[in-house]
């Protein structure tokens, strides 16, 4: 089952909610600085996501209750932090946005973590620019991550994991999709499913058709534990061009 709106209109994609507290100062103010040169919706756009791609990545306990200004100020973020961000930075400079919620087999996170469930939810950016919705997810792992991430799986003859796909996209010109997590020329990396859209992790989540896929106490302690570790590996993954021996995740 998938959100529906019936009335899909951009200027639904403006709103704030408590995830995207478009009210906060320091949020607003940074999102008129680095779009100050911007004269098109599509450069804002680009200009929102290279500034979220340049933040490290980094795995968030709670991701689902983390405010967009929260994660400006941690400076960090996941696909779910990340995108929250960009949303709400978007949304504060008039450009309408949202997130799209798939399953991925859960290929892409070996090296960093073993991942026990086969899929993976995954939150891919969705911005309204020159009349319809581009997707990207490339501002969720940074580019220092990105180049060490490719550099093993090249060295391993592998194309999926570390967060990362060898095929994928690193960039994004506002125009066309950009993914960095899957590939169309890899079937096995696509999405299995595409849950639909949402405003933010917490509106997503806490809808009922989405129950199953929400954490309970329980998997948010194990969560908890398991983002330092995966942390500790991203960071062995940005400092080594080769994975260490024996290393386990």
């Amino acid at each position: 089952m998938t959100l529906h709106f019936p009335n899909d209109q951009p200027q639904e994609w403006l709103r704030p909610t408590r995830l995207l507290d478009l009210d906060d100062p320091k949020l607003r103010i940074q999102a008129m600085r680095i779009t100050q040169l911007a004269t098109t919706d599509v450069q804002k756009a680009v200009c929102v996501h290279d500034f979220i791609k340049a933040m490290p990545f980094g795995c968030v306990a709670g991701f689902d209750h983390v405010t967009a200004a929260s994660v400006l100020r941690a400076g960090r973020g996941d696909c779910h932090t990340k995108g929250t961000l960009l949303v709400a930075m978007l949304r504060s400079v008039g450009v309408p946005a949202r997130l799209r919620f798939v399953s991925l087999p859960s290929t892409f996170l070996k090296g960093i973590i073993d991942a026990p469930h086969s899929t993976t939810t995954h939150a891919v950016g969705e911005v309204y620019l020159d009349g319809g919705w581009v997707q990207t997810d490339t501002y969720v792992a940074d580019s220092l991550l990105e180049t060490r991430a490719a550099d093993l799986l090249v060295q391993q003859g592998s194309l999926l994991g570390y967060g990362v796909h060898v095929r994928g996209q690193h960039f994004w010109d506002g125009r066309h999709a950009a993914h960095a997590q899957y590939h169309d020329s890899d079937p096995t990396s696509m999405p299995v499913h595409d849950w639909g859209v949402a405003h933010d992790p917490e509106h997503f989540y806490s809808h009922k058709e989405h129950a199953d896929l929400a954490l309970g106490w329980l998997s948010r302690a194990k969560w908890m534990l398991a983002a330092a570790l995966v942390n500790r590996r991203v960071e062995q993954v940005r400092t080594q061009s080769t994975p260490l021996a024996g290393q386990a995740v």
